[in-house]
């Protein structure tokens, strides 16, 4: 029987190859049997996000309270949607906001008070901003210290973090919040992301509704359609 040569190029780099199709298999494999529960724990994450921004922090069953007060989507296109919930009797508007830091992409959402202005809760996360610096939009004091505080003035999204002493001449302080110290290029981040995102939505808290096929608001989040949007009603 013909022996292989274990020391000859050939026989290295056939094992290298076979070693590599095992391991690529392998790996394909863990990847798709795991999909489904990496993909229900992004979605977790999410609702868990949502959650926060409803001071509605650290719960045991994420999913059941997700389900008892987020009430409705409302859809501005196929793109941008927002939700309607309730808290302790008390309505409740939640904002996806988006936007940019210093090293990669910041997210979040705003919980609105239902006269569409007062900001009753935050939630902030990052993609990688320095730790000790930027990464402190993600700590609860900071989302905290956006509660209570107004979105806008003179018709204008005025909601903004700014360094301490440096907001705009004659903007009122229920408009602002100070920046985090040493992390200027991440809070300015974050106040670009206010101001962007809020705008989108402002149809919504002056209360005009999106219609959705024959619906002016989709269902319930337990019932998912996809969205084409018609036209918008006063």
């Amino acid at each position: 029987m013909a022996k292989f040569n274990t020391n000859s190029n050939t026989y290295t780099i056939v094992y290298a190859t076979i070693i590599v199709i095992i391991a690529a298999f392998l790996l394909a494999f863990v990847a798709s049997a795991l999909k489904s529960k990496q993909d229900a724990n992004v979605e977790n994450d999410r609702k868990s996000q949502v959650l926060a921004s409803l001071n509605l922090r650290n719960q045991a069953d994420i999913e059941g309270k997700y389900k008892e007060v987020i009430k409705e989507v409302v859809y501005l296109s196929e793109t941008d949607s927002c939700f309607k919930a309730e808290v302790d009797g008390q309505q409740k508007t939640v904002i996806p906001v988006k936007g940019a830091g210093l090293w990669g992409g910041l997210w979040g959402y705003v919980a609105v008070d239902a006269d569409g202005e007062t900001v009753f809760g935050t939630y902030f996360t990052h993609e990688g901003e320095t730790a000790g610096l930027g990464a402190r939009i993600a700590e609860q004091w900071f989302q905290d210290s956006f509660m209570g505080k107004k979105l806008f003035k003179d018709g204008e999204v005025a909601l903004g973090v700014y360094k301490q002493g440096k907001a705009p001449n004659g903007l009122e302080a229920e408009y602002y919040v100070d920046a985090v110290t040493g992390a200027t290029l991440t809070s300015n981040g974050v106040d670009q992301m206010l101001k962007t995102s809020i705008s989108k939505y402002t149809s919504v808290l002056d209360g005009v509704t999106v219609k959705v096929d024959e619906y002016e608001v989709v269902p319930t989040i337990d019932q998912p359609v996809e969205p084409k949007v018609e036209e918008m009603e006063d």
